[in-house]
């Protein structure tokens, strides 16, 4: 694929996924679209916290030193995006926050502050705000979100902590 007129955010993205499908991950069986089919299936409804439209603009509207940034760390990590991607994947299956916040949260902010800000502390700020609004509601609601959003200290659940919240992680 060529990217010499992609956006810098772009061609990120694209090369962020080639590595995962050449080690045999397959996009199509993340766990939201499993959760999404799920919840279909059941007649459940499903609202989102924010549109594509909304996750490309926040990437498009990142300044393009921000951007580049985010290419280069990209490529850095083309090589062993796979093996890093293992390492989520079980961090996740043994619910290991301390590995997913070193390897998807602190890499990011130490890489750079700006994009660590707009990828998630303002999205899980905007999160913990519509998560309130709901807990306001009658009703139990299912919400998933990325694992990367609740790692760190900046994650959607320390959000809610701070504000009063009772959070607690189930096994």
């Amino acid at each position: 694929v060529r990217m010499d007129n992609y956006r810098p955010w772009l061609a990120a993205l694209t090369l962020s996924v080639a590595p995962l499908v050449k080690a045999g991950y397959d996009p199509k069986s993340g766990v939201e679209l499993v959760l999404k089919a799920r919840a279909e299936a059941a007649g459940k409804p499903i609202h989102g916290f924010e549109t594509i439209d909304k996750q490309i603009g926040i990437l498009a509207g990142l300044p393009d030193d921000v951007q580049l940034v985010f290419l280069r760390e990209t490529l850095k990590d083309y090589e062993n995006a796979a093996t890093k991607l293992d390492e989520m994947v079980s961090a996740w299956a043994r619910g290991d926050v301390d590995v997913l916040s070193r390897v998807m949260v602190q890499e990011m902010k130490d890489a750079s502050p700006a994009l660590y800000q707009s990828i998630l502390v303002d999205r899980n700020t905007d999160w913990a705000n519509q998560i309130q609004t709901m807990l306001q509601g009658s009703g139990a609601a299912f919400i998933a979100v990325g694992a990367g959003h609740l790692a760190g200290d900046d994650s959607v659940q320390a959000m809610l902590a701070k504000r009063g919240v009772t959070v607690e992680a189930v096994e």
